[in-house]
Order: C-alpha cells, then structure tokens, then sequence
C-alpha cells in the first residue's frame, strides 16, 4: 500500500476547474494560492496564502503590499514578492490599454478610463482626459499627485495642455483613498473654478469623479456645474 500525498495532483486539479469556471467562484485565499503556484514550485502554497492574508488582512492588501513588506513581514522570496507587488501595475497597464478608440460620452465610460489610474493608490492623486470634439480621448495624464498638505488641481498646468493638445473638452478624476467619494467644498470651489478657466479659453469640463472608498462619485450624474457636454447616463 503506497502512502499518497493528499496534495498529488492539486495544482492539476485547480488549473482544470479554472478552465471549467474560471475565478470567480474561487475564495481569496485559493486565488492567492494559485498566483503562488508560479514562483512556488513543488509546495503546498496553500498555508502560504492564508498566511499572506492574515498578515496583511485581505488578498487586496497582500497584492497593494510592497514587495520589501511581503518578503520581511510575509516571509516570501524575492521572487515572489516582485511578482506579487507588481500585479496590479499589470491590472492598470492593462485596463489603460483596453479602449481609447471609442468616444467616452458618458459618466461611466469617463469612470471606466480613469480607473486603472487609482488601482492601488494610496495617496490622492489628480488625473484628466483631454479629448476631442467626438469625445474620443487625446491624451490622457496625471497632473498631481497628493502631500502632507493636500492635492493641488493645478488648474494652470490642465489649462496649458488643454490649449497644446486643443482640446475640445476636459474630463478630471481624483481619489479619496480612505473616504467617501462625496465632494469636499474644496471639491467643489476647485470643480468651479477650473470649469470657469476652461470656459475662458472655449473648452468644456465634460465631468469630475470622484473614487472613494464607497464607489465613485460624478458631478455630471448629479447634476453639478452642469458641466457634462454629452448625454448623462450610461450607453
């Protein structure tokens, strides 16, 4: 009588009923341990992963981790470190590539080529899209990046390219990393403001989002400056 490892064959196993599947059936910690199985040859992986979670407190956690926090305080490899702190440059660089071709003409189409930008940010950061007179996206580029004291909108260097890329409108997008996607004041006289220089020099503020950790936040959607030069809703 042969002394089986219960494990034999698992990796085959959880690769057939992804194929079957996919992920989205799967726990966090049983994603986490398939991502493992690429740098982690011939081990369980799986106490690996509950591991990494309890550490740091949730798969999304593990992966906005820094890849020196993973090796000292989750005990991985270099190896596995760099591949699991560099996941979600891969998620932004790949949702970034997706559809610039088509026109953003609603809220949620803004939302959708903003959001890679936000994907692990842990600081606020300030973001536009400069398009065309189709709404089809010029150019796209982050203008500022939050300190100790606050974001600055920069609402000069928005309106110097703007004019360079003779932009026909301007959509902006910031983040509320830890706090409601609701507009401060400072929100909302900033939004104001920067509409009002735009308008100065004939090109249109198409919206504002706002990522919070409750959701998003658009000041077309909620009828705010008005500002949205298409229609509001989704297409």
């Amino acid at each position: 009588m042969t002394n089986e490892s219960p494990h034999k064959g698992h990796r085959n196993r959880v690769r057939e009923r992804i194929l079957a599947e996919g992920l989205f059936n799967f726990q966090p910690h049983e994603i986490l341990e398939f991502l493992l199985f690429h740098t982690v040859p011939q081990h369980n992986t799986n106490p690996m992963a509950h591991k990494l979670i309890n550490t740091f407190g949730s798969f999304r956690q593990v992966l906005d981790a820094s890849a020196e926090d993973l090796m000292s305080k989750g005990g991985v490899s270099l190896n596995t470190a760099v591949f699991l702190s560099s996941l979600t440059d891969v998620f932004a660089y790949y949702e970034k590539a997706r559809s610039k071709s088509e026109p953003v003409n609603s809220p949620d189409k803004l939302a959708g080529i903003f959001k890679p930008y936000f994907i692990g940010q842990t600081t606020e950061t300030l973001v536009a899209a400069f398009l065309d007179s189709a709404l089809k996206v010029k150019q796209i580029e982050i203008i500022s990046e939050g300190t100790e004291r606050g974001l600055n909108f920069n609402t000069k260097a928005i309106l110097k390219k703007a004019i360079v890329l003779e932009a026909y409108s301007v959509a902006i997008a910031h983040n509320h990393p830890a706090s409601s996607s609701m507009p401060s004041k400072n929100d909302m006289n900033t939004t104001n403001d920067l509409k009002g220089h735009l308008e100065s020099v004939d090109v249109k503020l198409t919206d504002h989002i706002i990522f919070g950790s409750d959701g998003i936040f658009s000041f077309a959607t909620h009828n705010q400056l008005s500002c949205f030069v298409s229609k509001g809703g989704s297409e």
